[in-house]
């Protein structure tokens, strides 16, 4: 059984990691959705190749919040609603097919670098909150993704917006 301390971070780490589930689930939806609209492959693979990353931070996020759900009962607990403002209200997401101007995939990008930012600052902020080391290194494994992601999608943004095309990512890129 949880000492009751333990049982409250527990249950303040589990606040976090299901806003951070929302915002995963978003993340996979606005690459999904912009690799379908970018005509540039290497821009389209980049996208696709986010929206994985993305799929596998849901589901490391997923296996902590069940390994803290055999510390505590989390099934009452509310993702934590300040970092739920990190996902974006209005994002310009074209009709299935339509391709992108240029103006609109820099738009994209912007507002995938807003997101990646947000995401590492609220995982930054999380540790600070003291939870388990087990969830800290998750929370650390994230932060390192998503500084990496935001690094890869300012360089597109700077070749997009200095030579109209894409950068890509040679890690990450489809063969």
């Amino acid at each position: 059984m949880a000492t009751p301390e333990l049982e409250m971070r527990a249950k303040a780490s589990v606040a976090v990691l299901k806003a951070a589930i929302e915002i995963e689930e978003f993340g996979i939806n606005f690459y999904t959705s912009l690799a379908g609209c970018i005509k540039d492959k290497t821009g389209a693979a980049l996208f696709r190749s986010l929206a994985g990353d993305e799929k596998e931070h849901r589901r490391i996020i997923q296996k902590e919040l069940d390994r803290l759900g055999q510390l505590c009962d989390v099934s009452c607990v509310q993702p934590m609603h300040e970092y739920l403002k990190i996902i974006p209200q209005k994002v310009f997401t074209p009709p299935p097919g339509a391709c992108l101007t240029l103006v609109d995939e820099i738009s994209a990008l912007e507002t995938g670098i807003e997101v990646e930012e947000n995401s590492r600052k609220m995982y930054s902020e999380s540790l600070e909150m003291g939870g388990d080391e087990m969830t800290k290194r998750t929370l650390e494994s994230l932060v390192s993704w998503e500084i990496k992601h935001k690094q890869i999608l300012e360089e597109n943004l700077r070749n997009l917006r200095l030579e109209g095309t894409w950068y890509g990512y040679s890690p990450i890129l489809e063969g």
